[in-house]
């Protein structure tokens, strides 16, 4: 089996929907948006995991790429806690 690194490449490997694939490439922006900006604030891993209510250890994770199971719920909210404005635009 292949492994592909584009979300939606990866989603046709896998034999998922085209929306699995959309909701793939959202996660894998949010994240990495999530890792810049914890990497670039002036608040310390325990300040932004009280913000949000998870552990200084899951903050620590995200901002070094190595959690393997987050929601997106946590990454919208670390999201616009440490950039102050929505994490996605949503249009009709």
């Amino acid at each position: 089996m292949r492994v592909s690194k584009e979300a939606k490449k990866l989603a046709e490997d896998l034999g998922l929907s085209e929306i699995d694939a959309y909701i793939m490439e959202l996660k894998a922006q949010l994240y990495a948006r999530s890792s810049q900006l914890i990497k670039s604030s002036s608040l310390t891993h325990e300040q932004i995991a009280k913000k949000i209510g998870t552990s200084r250890s899951r903050i620590n994770r995200i901002a070094n790429l190595a959690e393997n199971n987050i929601s997106i719920e946590i990454l919208i909210k670390l999201i616009a806690t440490l950039d102050g404005k929505a994490a996605i635009r949503l249009a009709a």
